[in-house]
């Protein structure tokens, strides 16, 4: 396998898509992804407008996600939903994981997980042109960011997304921390 050949494909297709659904039949028709032959049920959708002023990333898909291709399921996503409506922004975001299959048991991503999924999260931000990016953990920060820094470190700094467009990012806590650890909740609040 070809990494260099490989992303180059992954670039245009990405690029190739003028809408959200032909970026998940780009994304569909896209072979090389590793985490696609793991045994996830498919493809993990967004969940939300598809106009948004918040994009929400999120982690790699947990099972729940991977059981219903849908963003955010279970707990974490009943958790975001109610942080989205406390902050008058429901119904004006877009939820995404940071990759759009669930890979293998969970497992950690990989640098070529990350480099191939890049160029869809980018052809993703630039089809909803949000006017900001909420990252949720080390992975969305890794794929949408190219940043392999502390989330401790980044939390609650604006960060600007170079891409097109090029809008303020801040990077917080996932919700399953979240679930796991109640008392990071107000540090979430904040940012």
């Amino acid at each position: 396998l070809d990494i260099g050949a490989v992303l180059h494909e992954a670039r245009q297709r990405a690029a190739a898509a003028r809408s959200l659904d032909e970026l998940y039949a780009e994304l569909e028709a896209f072979q090389h992804m590793p985490m696609r032959h793991e045994g996830g049920k498919a493809i993990v959708r967004f969940r939300g407008t598809a106009e948004p002023d918040l994009l929400v990333v999120g982690e790699a898909p947990d099972v729940d996600e991977d059981a219903s291709g849908s963003a955010f399921a279970g707990k974490p996503g009943k958790l975001m939903d109610a942080a989205l409506a406390a902050a008058g922004l429901h119904d004006r975001a877009l939820m995404t994981p940071c990759v759009f299959w669930r890979p293998a048991g969970g497992r950690p991503l990989t640098a070529e997980d990350i480099s191939l999924t890049a160029p869809f999260m980018q052809a993703l931000i630039r089809l909803t042109a949000p006017k900001a990016l909420l990252l949720l953990g080390a992975g969305a920060v890794s794929v949408v960011l190219n940043l392999d820094q502390n989330l401790r470190q980044l939390r609650g700094r604006v960060v600007a997304y170079s891409g097109e467009p090029a809008v303020p990012a801040i990077a917080s806590y996932p919700a399953s921390f979240l679930l796991r650890q109640p008392q990071a909740k107000g540090l979430f609040w904040k940012d």
